[in-house]
Parts: C-alpha cells; sequence; structure tokens
C-alpha cells in the first residue's frame, strides 16, 4: 500500500491504493474527521464531504476523475455537509440513509442495497448506533470481495462513535445497538478489510479516544476494540461511563443537514467594521473574537475581545462558547488568516458574522483600548507559589482533571467558564490546560471581564515539580 505526503494545511490529503481500489483522504484536524474519495481510477465516490467543497474538486480536477455518487453514512451532528452542494454541482447521485426527514430530494438507502458506480459496487450495511439510522459502506470492483468499509460514526479506531447524541435517554439502547451493529459487520466482512472511519481523529462524536493509528483493518479491530473484546453489559458501561459533555453547536448541526445546507456560493461577503463600529460592539458586550496566535494577544489586544487561535481547534471552541446566533465578529491579522476563520467556521454553520477586521489592535482601535496579561510556564509558577497569592484555575475535562491536577488547584473546564466568572474569587488568576490552547481562551475570557490574569502556556506534562 503507497501513501502519498501531505498536501493541505488543515490536515492533508492522503493517497493509498487498496489492490485496484484508489482512495484519497481529507483529514480535517481542527474538527477531528476525515472524508474520503474513492475511485476506480475513472469515477469516483465521495464519503462523507464536508462543507469545503473545493478540497474535493480540487482533486478530482487534478486526477481527471468523474463524481459519480456521494454517500453519507448518517446526518451528521458535528459539522455541516457539504453533501448536498457538491452532489448538485457535480450532477451526481446523492445518497442519504433512510430514516430522517429531509427537506430536499435524495436516494434513500437501507441494508443490503447496492449502489452501483462505475465498476464500483457499494453494498450499503446498516449499522445503527451512533445513530439510529446509521449505515456503513463496503466498496468492491466489479462484483468482488469488499476490500474496504466506510464506517463513518460506528467502528473507529480502537472506539466506537457516541451514542448520546441523539438524546441521552437513547443513548444506552443505541450503546447495545452498537455493540450488535459491529459484530454484524464483522460477521460479514473478511478481517483484511480495511475499514475507513469519519469520526475518532480528535472529534467529540467518538465514545473514547480512538487508536493513534492511521489505517485498521476489521481483524486489528476485532483484537483491539472494546466492542469486540468485551461482552455487552460491559461494552455498554464502559461506553456511557466514558462520555465527556460534546460541543454546544452540535445541537444544530443534524437540523441544518436533514433541512439543507444554503451552498456556500451563496452567502455574502462579512462586512468589515471601523473603528466606531469596534468600539461600539464591544462595548455593548458582544463577542468579539481575535484570532491570531495567542501570544500575540497576549502581548496586545484590544480590551474586551477573546482570542481563540485559529491555528487549534477554533471552530470546535467557538461554536462551543458563543451561542449560535448572537453577533459575532471576528478580528484577524490579514485576509489569509480570516479566510482560513471563515472557512472553520462554514464548516460548523456560523455563516454570518456580524463584521470583520483585518490589521493590528493600534489600527483597530486606538491606544487607548490596548491591554495586555502576562504569559508564562510551570517552572516560573512553582517560584511565584510562595511568594505571592493566586488562585489556580485548571480549564481541561473532567477526565483530564481526574487524571491528575495541580494541589489546590480550581477547576473549571473551559465550556463552563463564562457562566462561572462571578464564582471566582477577587485574586490573580493564573490558568492553565493541557497544551495552552485552552487557557489562552479562558484567559481572554477573564481578562475582558475585568480580572487580573495570568496565562500558563505551557505543556502540562512540565507541571510535576508541583506534585500532582
Amino acid at each position: 500500500m503507497s501513501r502519498s505526503p501531505a498536501a493541505e494545511a488543515d490536515g492533508g490529503r492522503h493517497g493509498a491504493a487498496i489492490e485496484d481500489l484508489d482512495v484519497v483522504q481529507l483529514a480535517t484536524l481542527g474538527l477531528g474527521n476525515r472524508s474520503y474519495l474513492i475511485t476506480d481510477g475513472t469515477v469516483a465516490v465521495a464519503v462523507d464531504p464536508q462543507r469545503d467543497i473545493e478540497r474535493i474538486t480540487a482533486v478530482l480536477d487534478s486526477r481527471a476523475w468523474r463524481l459519480g455518487a456521494v454517500v453519507e453514512t448518517h446526518v451528521h451532528n458535528d459539522y455541516v455537509t457539504g453533501g448536498l452542494e457538491l452532489a448538485r454541482r457535480l450532477d451526481a447521485v446523492y445518497v442519504v440513509p433512510a430514516g430522517p426527514e429531509l427537506g430536499f430530494d435524495a436516494v434513500r438507502a437501507g441494508d443490503g442495497d447496492e449502489i452501483p458506480v462505475g465498476k464500483l459496487r457499494i453494498r450499503v450495511i446498516a449499522t445503527p448506533g451512533h445513530t439510529d439510522h446509521h449505515l456503513a459502506y463496503a466498496f468492491t470492483l466489479d462484483g468482488g470481495a469488499p476490500r474496504l468499509v466506510c464506517t463513518g460514526g460506528s467502528v473507529l479506531y480502537g472506539t466506537t462513535g457516541r451514542t448520546d447524541l441523539m438524546g441521552a435517554e437513547l443513548a444506552e439502547p443505541l450503546a447495545r445497538r452498537q455493540y450488535r451493529s459491529a459484530r454484524h459487520l464483522a460477521e460479514v466482512l473478511s478481517d483484511d478489510t480495511v475499514v475507513l472511519p469519519t469520526h475518532g481523529f480528535g472529534s467529540f462524536c467518538a465514545a473514547a479516544t480512538a487508536g493513534a493509528v492511521e489505517r485498521s483493518t476489521i481483524g486489528r479491530e476485532r483484537a483491539a476494540n472494546p466492542v469486540f473484546t468485551l461482552d455487552e453489559d460491559a461494552f455498554v458501561a464502559g461506553a456511557l461511563s466514558g462520555l465527556e459533555p460534546y460541543p454546544a453547536y452540535y445541537h444544530r448541526m443534524a437540523t441544518i443537514n436533514a433541512t439543507g445546507p444554503t451552498p456556500v456560493a451563496d452567502l455574502g461577503a462579512p462586512r468589515s467594521a471601523g473603528l466606531t463600529e469596534l468600539a461600539t460592539r464591544i462595548a455593548a458586550n458582544e463577542w468579539v473574537v481575535d484570532v491570531r496566535p495567542r501570544a500575540d494577544f497576549a502581548h496586545t489586544h484590544l480590551r474586551g475581545t477573546v482570542n481563540i487561535d485559529a491555528r487549534g481547534a477554533f471552530a470546535t471552541y467557538l461554536g462551543w462558547l458563543v451561542p449560535f446566533g448572537t453577533p459575532l465578529t471576528l478580528l484577524a491579522t490579514d485576509a489569509e488568516q480570516l479566510e482560513a476563520a471563515r472557512k472553520e467556521l462554514l464548516r460548523i454553520g456560523f455563516d454570518h458574522p456580524v463584521a470583520v477586521a483585518t490589521g493590528n489592535p493600534l489600527e483597530w482601535a486606538g491606544p487607548r483600548w490596548l491591554t495586555s496579561y502576562p504569559r508564562t510556564d510551570f517552572t516560573t509558577l512553582a517560584a511565584a507559589l510562595a511568594g505571592r497569592p493566586m488562585e489556580i484555575l485548571d480549564v481541561r475535562s473532567g477526565g483530564e482533571w481526574r487524571r491528575g491536577h495541580l494541589p489546590g488547584a480550581r477547576h473549571i473546564p473551559l465550556p463552563e467558564l463564562p457562566h462561572a466568572l462571578p464564582t471566582l474569587p477577587d485574586a490573580e488568576i493564573w490558568v492553565h490546560c493541557h497544551s495552552g490552547f485552552r487557557a489562552a481562551i479562558a484567559a481572554s475570557l477573564l481578562a475582558a471581564a475585568g480580572r487580573q490574569v495570568v496565562l500558563i502556556d505551557d505543556a502540562f506534562e512540565h507541571a510535576r515539580p508541583l506534585g500532582r
């Protein structure tokens, strides 16, 4: 099996050959997802495409492939699909699982169906669990044995998809269906069948942390994945006990996808804001988000703004913190940085920022609005502990906290911080997370609320001298 180097900044494309099938993987690191193009060399099938479909059309154009079909493993809960727009633009068949009501026409697929696309034959296998309508697609060439299966959010690498996204009351019955679905999949496919999931690469759609592998097979999962190694009750208990909260914007994604997303081409460009408007929006306590690197923001920023570094899981945390439909203004260094942030937000349905601005803080609002806060590391924290009063704030997840934390630290997971601000003492707050990304968001929220803050921009592994 050959592999080409990564070719895109947000996760890259990887090409691989599985016998006579060509596979192009399109990764979206910020959301922890992957989409795929699978082809017989002439006609291609897109699997679970995301909304920025130009990534797919670029591959098709570069390789002179025709798009024959777009298939969805489920109505996604964590991003806005590009499937409908892609199929319409390229006149391809659009396949969506039977079950959910849709606001558009599509081919509705169910267990046992076969979809011909060029020399490809796609075998549809029902795999309910992650959702009640979930499907897997096994690909064969000219009617041979399946060589790969796209498992969407069902069987992931070393884990399975979470089962609570359709409602907490369905989590246990869907976990039991997940268990049986996975085992059925392994019964009808050979151990050497390559497994290609959509989720599990940092996505909150995974029930637990996925295995750190680039490619897996049914046989490998059968040997290592808890859905195969545990009995049903033990699997269900483990799957449900390990669930962390998921981003708030997830509640909107399935509705958008089932209704039919607005084509990106139909969305207008955001309007540029001047100094007076920015000042007015900040004074009104609107969300004015600066997407520059966290070190730059800490050094100089506009008082009252929030920092979410566009180089990390930008969309995930903005969509978690900013209520859907509230006014959002974006600040960026230049048009390239702004466009990257806008693309991330389009993937989760934040289509209409009320305003944008590019440049630097001095240009945006003038010197009287400028402020900063210290940025440091755990070594400095250790030295400062004995000599000054402070509050240590840990904004990691509950699971991270339980695996180890600093003595005397206060734990508030980042998504809960905006509502918990009034509970914090009137003290200097030193804030940390696992790597510095979430802590930087928290520090900016604290500073915008008028708190005295120090950002610990350091890896938590360096906190060992403080005792955990």
